[in-house]
């Protein structure tokens, strides 16, 4: 599992977010201080956003692919 700081700004970037994780077959978090929800969940996304301090979890190893389909809204890399 790693977690990188991201940033959704918008529903047209809550759209797109969803849209490119849902392409990816493991599971992929985010999380808001204690509340986490599915990152292919746009209502999910919806009820913490927009908000600059969400963090992306991603419970694979392998997982360099989707982070260069979510360039645009990684901050910095944090690892877990």
């Amino acid at each position: 599992m790693k977690k990188y700081p991201i940033r959704i700004n918008n529903i047209e970037d809550i759209t797109t977010f969803v849209r490119t994780v849902t392409k990816y077959d493991y599971d992929v978090d985010l999380c808001k201080g204690s509340v986490l929800v599915d990152a292919k969940s746009i209502l999910g996304i919806m009820t913490i956003c927009p908000n600059p301090a969400l963090e992306l979890i991603i419970y694979s190893n392998e997982h360099e692919d989707i982070l260069d389909s979510l360039s645009d809204f990684l901050l910095e890399e944090k690892t877990a």
